[in-house]
């Protein structure tokens, strides 16, 4: 498994080294303390070239914040583990980690607005649940919890008078920390509004940091010191804005200003700043990364689980138990596969490093039993669909990709009429072909009926979980008798439409990632048409016999052949333009109620 390594390739990457600010940067600080320091400091930025937001902010991204994973590369993104692979930046947003609508956006201030000192690729559900509010210490993350960004109640004594706050993961909690300095040293005088003072007071014009805030802040800025990534991007920023986040190079800055204060002393020359790198998350040997740190593996009969870890102690928690210390090699105990539940096993490694106990990223890896002589397609080879000839039919599997994230539909969702198709995360290609699914990942079948089709849902193991049937525009559920007849095409473009005559079409939200019905234009989809087993794994069962859907659009229903449509007083109706009701379908040896709604 390889490493997730960084591409800025200008700092060795070591436990402890030293990086320098350019000669003579910080010459106008020395020896300042209190109000004097603090103009200083803002004025080192004064003047700085402002780079256009969002036509230049991503090419910009792509010099920052762009890492390697497993030889491609992905955008760093710090609210999510969620991976989207470049060149597109489909389901992630520039976001602001100092909410812009705290001093009325670019008309506030153009220059906040587009610094890139704390602009970053961002998980789009991430920020909308974040929105505007401010860092803390979350209580309840009734609002976001995906693993590395959390979004809720706050703990007694953090977010001012705000009903909820963000708290990033301990391994970005100085970065948030330094951003936020930077911004309010940098920015005192721009027009910060009062009605979002939940970390700031106004006085005097200027916005000062509320000591709640400043003592979590200085807190986090401990705890989680510069390391060689956010050095590196400092560098990277300065190449574009021709200036620096003196936080970054001076630690010890931020407690001049907002900590036990003093004189600044010592930056007149070169500046010489330590960096401290956490160790790398563990990594879970042989196993498929499906998201960042995240890991799957199917299993029977037990088997051992090597980890790689590069440095520090190994700490192991199993489906929500405590963490314990553990060596490098887990041992599943065949009696797990007769339970035939998931096991969640999450690790992070935790070293001693020039005086600070640092963790890395926790990793989690997904165990899911799977008997040998189950058909798992999630192991098949799916290649895809290019034309509208080649859309497989009712004798053959397909699945749904979003085209620009290359995230597949999931089988989570879709349980009620207000449900949806998540996406189960990212796919694995092998020279063009899909080699690889997630353990959540659904396939479909397409079932002819009245001219058209209707989508069957289904497991990796082609168990059906229902039939896509719509109720109204961004509304379906899966229904495991009747679905909603759709029109497939492949377009110029060669993504895959489904078209339904009442309530849009299958379309992805990529500010909120899943699949679902729209009439507005939303993300577009990819068919990949089922090819065949990978030579090694798999087994191809025959498949079993189904009943035949039953299509419902609007006041029609579609009865499969054989089948009559009756009204509740036992009448053949003709099925077309009914009332609003029940109606039963019958024959080929099955009776079968169907709601008529509009």
């Amino acid at each position: 498994m390889k490493r997730d390594n960084l591409l800025f390739g200008a700092l060795a990457i070591a436990a402890v080294a030293f990086a320098e600010a350019p000669s003579g940067y910080y010459k106008s600080l020395e020896g300042l303390s209190g109000n004097d320091l603090a103009a200083a400091v803002a004025k080192l930025a004064a003047g700085h070239t402002r780079v256009t937001y969002s036509t230049k902010t991503w090419p910009a991204f792509e010099v920052t914040d762009v890492i390697e994973v497993e030889g491609r590369e992905a955008w760093r993104d710090m609210y999510s583990n969620n991976l989207v692979f470049l060149p597109g930046h489909d389901a992630l947003n520039i976001e602001h980690s100092v909410a812009n609508s705290w001093w009325g956006g670019k008309s506030g201030s153009g220059d906040a607005y587009a610094d890139l000192f704390h602009l970053n690729p961002s998980d789009q559900n991430a920020n909308n649940k974040k929105g505007n509010y401010p860092p803390g210490l979350v209580a309840t993350p009734d609002l976001l919890d995906n693993g590395v960004f959390m979004v809720g109640k706050p703990q007694a004594g953090y977010g001012g008078d705000a009903g909820n706050v963000f708290e990033p993961a301990d391994q970005y909690k100085g970065d948030f920390a330094r951003a936020y300095f930077y911004v309010f040293a940098t920015y005192p005088e721009i027009p910060w509004k009062e009605e979002y003072s939940y970390i700031f007071d106004v006085t005097g014009g200027e916005a000062k940091l509320k000591p709640w805030a400043s003592e979590m802040l200085l807190a986090w800025h401990h705890a989680d010191p510069v390391d060689s990534r956010e050095m590196a991007r400092n560098e990277a920023v300065e190449g574009f804005q021709k200036n620096r986040n003196p936080f970054i190079d001076i630690p010890e800055l931020a407690d001049c200003l907002w900590g036990e204060g003093g004189k600044l002393t010592g930056v007149s020359g070169v500046v010489r700043s330590l960096i401290v790198n956490r160790p790398e998350a563990p990594v879970f040997d042989n196993s498929w990364l499906t998201a960042l740190n995240t890991y799957s593996r199917r299993f029977w009969n037990g088997f051992s689980q090597d980890l790689t870890v590069d440095e520090g102690a190994l700490w192991v928690s199993i489906d929500g138990s405590d963490y314990a210390r553990c060596g490098t090699t887990l041992d599943i105990e065949p009696a797990y596969s007769e339970q035939l539940n998931p096991i969640t096993v999450k690790a992070y490694t935790e070293a001693e490093t020039d005086g600070y106990t640092l963790r890395s990223a926790v990793s989690t890896l997904t165990l899911t039993p799977l008997n040998p002589d189950e058909k798992d397609y999630s192991v098949a080879r799916w290649e895809k669909v290019t034309t509208t000839a080649g859309i497989p039919g009712s004798s053959s599997f397909g699945i749904i990709l979003s085209a620009n994230t290359q995230h597949v539909m999931s089988t989570s969702g879709g349980t009620t009429a207000t449900a949806f198709m998540n996406e189960a995360g990212f796919v694995e290609f092998t020279d063009e072909l899909v080699t690889q699914l997630p353990v959540t990942a659904a396939i479909v079948r397409f079932t002819p009926r009245g001219g058209k089709h209707i989508i069957g849902v289904y497991d990796t193991h082609a168990n059906l979980l229902g039939y896509w049937l719509n109720t109204a525009d961004k509304k379906m559920k899966l229904d495991p008798e009747s679905g909603t007849p759709a029109t497939l095409e492949i377009d110029a473009s060669g993504n895959f439409t489904a078209t339904f005559e009442e309530y849009g079409k299958l379309q992805f939200n990529k500010s909120q990632p899943r699949f679902l019905n729209y009439t507005t234009a939303q993300g577009g989809v990819e068919l990949y048409g089922f090819r065949d087993f990978n030579s090694q794994v798999g087994i191809d069962l025959p498949e079993a016999e189904e009943a035949e859907p039953i299509g419902i659009s609007g006041g029609d229903i579609i009865a499969p052949e054989g089948m009559t449509v009756y009204d509740l007083n036992g009448r053949p109706v003709e099925g077309r333009g009914l009332r609003p009701g029940i109606y039963v379908v019958a024959g080929n040896g099955r009776a079968v109620k169907v709601i008529v709604c509009r």
